[in-house]
């Protein structure tokens, strides 16, 4: 005697009790653990990828407002009087000095004075805006970072 259901087998037609028929349907355990493993793997990815593009957008923003301010530097001194202390001759052993700061960082802005470069009557400023980047690296890996910028003051008299 039997007790349960009966199914029919595909291949012989013939009756046999459910607990030897495997069922098909569902996921087991095991199953589930992996796909979860794998989908942990996936988003753990994600999340560093987040971390990279972040301290990319950060680093872009640094060096955004390096640029602007030695291109404001370099509009400044273009508007002096060609026989400005500030466009005076200057070597990189004694530079001209002026500091900026944005978002907490402090950006050292230094140039250089050339007379008569390239031609007669002619000044050419070179332009150094350093300042130290925690997001170049991890948080104990502080980097100088360094932008340039070279124009050229033309004595207009």
């Amino acid at each position: 005697m039997m007790i349960g259901k009966r199914h029919y087998r595909k291949d012989t037609n013939t009756m046999v009790p459910s607990i030897l028929v495997k069922q098909t349907g569902g996921f087991t355990l095991l199953e589930v653990m992996i796909a979860l493993v794998i989908l942990s793997v996936g988003l753990l990815g994600l999340a560093a990828l987040q971390l990279v593009a972040v301290k990319g957008n950060s680093f872009s923003s640094e060096m955004t407002y390096a640029t602007m301010l030695a291109q404001q530097h370099a509009e400044v001194l273009k508007t002096l009087p060609y026989t400005d202390a500030n466009l005076a001759p200057a070597d990189e052993g004694n530079p001209h000095t002026a500091i900026g700061s944005s978002k907490g960082i402090q950006y050292a802005v230094r140039w250089t004075v050339t007379d008569d470069t390239p031609d007669t009557d002619m000044k050419t400023v070179n332009l150094t805006v350093q300042w130290t980047s925690l997001r170049q690296g991890t948080s104990s890996e502080a980097g100088t970072v360094t932008a340039r910028l070279r124009t050229i003051i033309r004595n207009q008299s």
